[in-house]
């Protein structure tokens, strides 16, 4: 009714304040260009900042796995990763989709209706705070029983730091949703750039300390702790007295973020899931061997992580304009493409990984584990690098549930396969768990929709089977991927010709019938 503020009556109320800096954005320099050249420029920049901004962050994790192992071996490497997978397993299940739910209503809103963003904000700002609070909480007090059931010998003070940082990365991770939702993107992409060098720079400290790899997450606390203040400069919000204020607002803002909960980051989330069960059963050098692999296998998220913004954007505006058949071409083009560029790198890692891991790591006769490791992981991750970039089409088209419920299938199946294999294979049993989560990934995605783009999935088992071919082709010739290893692009791109993968052709939808 326009009486009460985002916190209630308006007795000196408490709002959140979004601050935009006026300093120079390339973005509204590339506005200024001439339409058609602008146009071009602004793709170009969009997708440089996004998928250099998931580059940097994959960068600077392997360069800090480097850090560490180089100060403590495989040991510390495990201990680490086993306490960054349970950092970002309790910060992901405390957000509980909120962050994702305020940047979506953000752009939908927009700036026209102020009340009603600034009511969003606040009820987001004090469910991110409550949550994380809590998880926090419980992540202390059950230290103890934690550490006396995993084989990594980590010590009790590890996770009270992991508990300070949880609430303040969850709260900083909002402000930037906000950021993003109000189209921000290449300032939150700055931003996030500086906070993985803060990360760099305090590690390399730590390390240089030789700081026990329990207390190595006081990097990110100090890190998180920087970052907060300066993301005050873009978004502040004021007191903590919101936190007891509308209650209500808690669990009505918890209902619509649980719709995105589970529906990004997804292989993120099952790596680390793998991460902190093996902490569990296997010890911290078999741990870290496991870490290796899994740095490897996030060079596959770069390029699809980092589009997902660009093609959320693009897919949304094609459905408000209900260009349907013309979505689903582009959807099915797209992920022709992703997967031909994945088959290349596959390819390519495989017939160099040992070369290629002894150049990062001082490896001590472990390389070939990691390889194997990595080797288990390739034929479902070709398949998922591929469609995971498509989930955006869910949303576009409406049915964000079904992307909810494809990931909490594949969640699920992983934990389940994870705890059944691990305590007899180790990490291979991970591996297999994971693997075969992504294949039932792929064979699901898209079923389901009332305006499916239609995959031909058989094609891209056969694609599959191709690139296992090349390999082994290349393997045999060349072993170590030697010289002629520039002939595999040449005849993985003769082969997914042969088997059609190319062949996509704009089929007419019940939707664009229905408009015409």
């Amino acid at each position: 009714d326009g009486r009460s503020s985002a916190f209630g009556p308006k007795r000196q109320p408490i709002q959140p304040q979004v601050i935009m800096n006026q300093h120079f954005d390339p973005q509204d320099f590339i506005e200024r260009l001439p339409q058609r050249l602008g146009h071009l420029a602004g793709k170009a920049y969009l997708a440089v900042i996004a998928v250099g901004e998931e580059a940097f962050e994959l960068f600077i994790a392997l360069w800090i796995l480097i850090m560490v192992e180089r100060a403590y071996g495989q040991p510390g490497v495990g201990i680490y990763a086993y306490l960054m997978a349970l950092l970002y397993v309790a910060r992901y299940i405390a957000d509980f989709g909120v962050s994702r739910h305020l940047e979506h209503e953000i752009a939908v809103i927009g700036q026209e209706d102020e009340l009603a963003l600034r009511r969003l904000i606040a009820a987001g700002y004090q469910t991110i705070l409550i949550t994380g609070g809590i998880a926090a909480i419980l992540l202390v007090t059950t230290a103890g029983f934690d550490t006396a059931h995993t084989r990594i010998e980590e010590r009790l003070p590890a996770y009270l730091i992991v508990g300070f940082i949880l609430p303040v990365a969850n709260l900083n991770h909002c402000k930037l949703s906000i950021l993003q939702g109000m189209g921000r993107h290449t300032r939150v992409a700055r931003l996030s750039i500086v906070r993985f060098a803060l990360i760099l720079v305090n590690m390399l400290v730590l390390t240089r300390f030789k700081v026990p790899p329990s207390f190595l997450p006081l990097a990110v606390l100090l890190s998180e702790l920087a970052m907060a203040f300066l993301i005050r400069r873009h978004v502040r919000f004021h007191g903590l007295k919101a936190l007891f204020q509308h209650p209500d607002r808690i669990a009505a803002t918890l209902r619509r973020g649980q719709a995105y909960l589970f529906t990004d980051n997804g292989l993120d989330v099952l790596l680390n899931l793998d991460l902190f069960v093996l902490g569990l059963f296997v010890s911290a050098w078999e741990l870290g061997v496991y870490a290796e692999a899994a740095v490897i296998v996030r060079f596959f998220l770069v390029i699809p992580v980092g589009m997902k913004p660009i093609l959320r954007r693009r897919y949304n505006m094609m459905a408000a304009r209900h260009e349907i058949a013309a979505l689903h071409t582009r959807v099915r083009r797209i992920t022709a493409a992703l997967f031909s560029l994945h088959a290349l790198l596959a390819v390519s890692i495989l017939l160099t990984f040992p070369t290629v891991l002894n150049f990062f790591f001082e490896t001590h006769g472990e390389e070939m584990l990691s390889f194997k490791i990595f080797a288990v992981f390739m034929p479902g991750l070709l398949f998922y690098s591929a469609f995971s970039a498509q989930e955006p089409l869910y949303e576009a088209i409406g049915e964000i549930s079904y992307l909810r419920g494809l990931t909490l299938i594949a969640s699920g199946t992983n934990l389940v396969l994870t705890f059944y294999l691990v305590p007899f294979a180790g990490y291979y049993g991970a591996a297999a768990a994971t693997m075969i989560t992504m294949l039932v990934y792929f064979v699901l995605f898209g079923r389901g929709l009332t305006s499916s783009p239609g995959f031909d999935k058989a094609t891209y088992i056969v694609a599959g089977l191709a690139v296992y071919l090349v390999f082994a082709l290349f393997d045999w010739w060349a072993p170590g991927g030697a010289s002629s290893s520039w002939l595999a692009p040449l005849l993985l791109a003769v082969l997914f010709y042969l088997v059609g993968l190319f062949g996509v052709r704009r089929l007419p939808s019940v939707s664009d019938e229905a408009t015409t």
